[in-house]
């Protein structure tokens, strides 16, 4: 074996180990983007879950506060129903005039 024959082997096994760790040197680079990636989905997720949360304790309390003021407009509408009854009979009891 000669010089030539020994050195042709030895740059194509060079170069495939070099080509070897480019593309592993690659797929890490990757792996860690998908990764760092995945992180900010993960993160995104959980932010827009507590969100929701926040929006649905939101919700819960102004469907209270509704419920409130359909129980508040309920009593005044029997007061309002009383007092024009009383203004009735107030009216009738002494012949006054009285327009609605």
């Amino acid at each position: 074996m000669d010089f030539k024959d020994m050195v042709v082997p030895g740059i194509t096994l060079v170069f495939a180990a070099g080509i070897s760790f480019a593309s592993l040197e690659s797929a890490a680079q990757d792996v860690d983007e998908l990764s760092t990636r995945v992180g900010a989905l993960e993160n995104k997720k959980a932010v827009s879950v507590g969100k929701q949360e926040v929006v649905d304790v939101k919700i819960e309390g102004v469907e209270k506060r509704l419920d409130k003021m359909e129980e508040l407009m309920a009593k005044m509408l029997e007061v309002q129903q009383r007092q024009a009854i009383n203004q009735a009979k107030i009216c009738a009891a002494t012949n006054a005039e009285c327009s609605p």
